[in-house]
């Protein structure tokens, strides 16, 4: 019985982001150690072949031996990715992953027509978008008080606030190449313009959802208990 109640105390996994990763996973799993799978992901080879392809390919392929990534996505997606998901809608949801995703590739892309080596190294992976459902969540949920797994109690934005900044830092402390960053940083800024929507007036944070889902925006994460 204690066994049965720590599983059901687990946070739920959405259809969505779930199988967002699943396809990701099996999608890495059959073509990231094929021949062809170099020209997939984001590289020089975007200058030098004209091969535009990549700024989208490469959110959906880890460069070969980097399949670790896909371990981070699963997690992102299951804590993050869900409430989201649930308040987006899963034609948005996706829409924002991709879309800013894109976002931050291209950015990489064309900066290394005058930049080559801004494509010195390999590019990619699904680490963008899930970058942007960290943002996303963090607009959405705004100062909502969290626990998650347990941890001491914080708010949704300072969660988003501490992935956002590992991800701006710790590549380069692991001594990644600096696209990496930029990559990295205009996808989160291309989700938080989105979401946020500075330029309307009134446009707070948990307001964001579109019309008819202002019960939705009152409605608790599931997986993620809330500190009275």
């Amino acid at each position: 019985m204690a066994r049965a109640r720590s599983f059901a105390a687990l946070p739920r996994f959405g259809r969505v982001p779930l199988g967002y990763a699943l396809a990701l996973a099996i999608l890495n799993m059959l073509i990231a150690d094929q021949p062809y799978a170099a020209q997939l992901t984001l590289g020089p080879g975007f200058v030098e072949s004209q091969a535009y392809w990549q700024p989208l390919t490469a959110l959906l392929l880890y460069p070969a031996g980097r399949l670790d990534g896909i371990i981070g996505t699963f997690l992102i997606q299951w804590v993050v990715g869900t409430p989201v998901a649930e308040r987006l809608g899963a034609g948005r949801y996706l829409a924002l992953l991709l879309g800013a995703g894109l976002v931050g590739t291209l950015t990489v892309a064309l900066l290394g027509f005058a930049v080559p080596s801004a494509l010195a190294v390999p590019l990619g992976g699904s680490l963008p978008g899930d970058l942007a459902a960290v943002v996303a969540f963090g607009v959405l949920f705004g100062r909502r008080q969290l626990n998650l797994f347990g941890v001491l109690p914080f708010t949704a934005r300072t969660l988003a606030l501490l992935i956002a900044g590992l991800a701006l830092v710790a590549p380069l402390l692991r001594g990644g190449h600096w696209s990496v960053v930029v990559v990295h940083a205009a996808a989160m800024l291309t989700a938080l313009l989105v979401m946020a929507r500075p330029w309307r007036r009134g446009g707070g944070s948990g307001k964001v959802g579109g019309r008819g889902k202002r019960g939705k925006a009152k409605t608790k994460a599931k997986h993620l208990r809330v500190v009275h």
